[in-house]
């Protein structure tokens, strides 16, 4: 009895400073928001929105045109320029039957670089001018050079390389590098595709196009889902790929506490739970499991812009929602709840936990004083 009485009646004295590893009910019930007296809303699982429509954020909003504001035609210019790559082939057939594989003759001469001159040294035809010249052109030019030599020859040219109709892209991609723009009128997602894809999952990965002074980013899985952001690209263009992974924390009463990874839109409260191990046994308050959350809130304003007519306001506040996994029902609303960035967890210890902290505590011995050394 001795022992016991000082212990509760410092358990009473000390009930502000009992050793704990978070917030308890009463502090989560009456938290607020910082610089203000408003208090966090808490709010019970079954009445918090589900799915990832409701209540997710959207990563941009309605009157943000993205990528189609660098709308264009597309590059279209053939001109051979210095640096150009070109391959010519010539063939030459014979009199009695046009293109006939019997008798016509195919040669192919190489591939030639347009020098800094803006010329191409040729075999059979030698030095030609080039620069702004078409492919058209040039087969012409070939084939004036051999006449005389050849009975009825053609040539072909074909553009291998074009650096200076290059892009860059660059970033969170498989095979970054620089490629050239074709006659196909390369887009955003084909400049994509040709650096081997983005490496991460499109919901987590931002794109954004840099052409002279401008730059804009649109999320990858809207450049998918939308066509008008897919923009032809022109000379010079630079992609960069970013990957930027959602992440929620989960502290407290959890096996496996930290901070986790998932794919925006596809893991629930459920997944979420067993990524941190589930909750502590010996520890826990498995009527008290809350997630925290800064959430995103649209609201239509009062008065209409005739122009840009109704915008949301979006205004963003903490919530917190609770869940009492000793309420059966709580399961099955947890595998429709969608985890968003940033979302932390919460499991909080139950009161017998701390209350025992405490004792521990006070049972402690009271340090000794130190033997006096010998001689003194």
């Amino acid at each position: 009895m001795r022992v016991v009485l000082p212990v509760v009646i410092c358990m009473v004295l000390s009930a502000c400073a009992r050793p704990s590893d978070g917030p308890n009910v009463s502090d989560i019930y009456n938290a607020k928001i910082a610089g203000t007296n408003e208090r966090i809303q808490v709010v019970e699982l079954a009445k918090a929105p589900m799915g990832v429509t409701s209540s997710a954020p959207l990563a941009y909003f309605p009157s943000d045109k993205g990528l189609s504001v660098m709308h264009s035609g597309g590059y279209m210019d053939q001109r051979l320029r210095r640096g150009d790559v070109i391959e010519v082939t010539i063939i030459d057939t014979g009199e009695e039957a046009l293109f006939s594989s019997a008798n016509s003759k195919t040669l192919n001469l190489g591939r030639f670089t347009v020098d800094s001159s803006g010329a191409v040294t040729l075999p059979f035809v030698g030095r030609q001018r080039v620069l702004e010249s078409t492919p058209e052109s040039l087969q012409v030019q070939i084939v004036n050079g051999l006449r005389g030599t050849a009975v009825n020859p053609q040539a072909i040219v074909t553009v291998v390389e074009k650096p200076t109709s290059g892009i860059v892209v660059n970033g969170d991609v498989r095979a970054a590098g620089r490629f050239p723009l074709t006659a196909r009128k390369e887009r955003v997602l084909d400049a994509i595709a040709l650096a081997g894809g983005a490496s991460s999952a499109p919901g987590s990965t931002t794109v954004t196009l840099m052409r002279g002074k401008q730059r804009v980013d649109v999320p990858l899985a809207r450049l998918l889902e939308d066509d008008s952001q897919n923009v032809y690209l022109l000379p010079n263009d630079q992609v960069f790929v970013e990957s930027d992974s959602p992440t929620f924390t989960a502290i407290g009463a959890f096996k496996s506490a930290g901070e986790f990874e998932f794919e925006q839109g596809k893991l629930t409260l459920a997944q979420a739970l067993a990524r941190a191990g589930g909750l502590l046994d010996d520890r826990a308050d498995a009527r008290n499991f809350y997630v925290f959350r800064n959430q995103v809130f649209f609201e239509q304003p009062e008065r209409l812009d005739p122009k840009t007519g109704a915008m949301p306001i979006v205004t963003t506040k903490p919530v917190i929602y609770r869940v009492n996994l000793h309420d059966v029902a709580n399961f099955a609303l947890m595998q429709q709840f969608k985890m968003q960035d940033g979302d932390m967890l919460y499991a909080s210890n139950a009161r017998l936990v701390d209350a025992a902290k405490l004792i521990t505590v006070f049972q402690k011995s009271a340090a000794t004083a130190a033997a006096p050394l010998p001689g003194s």
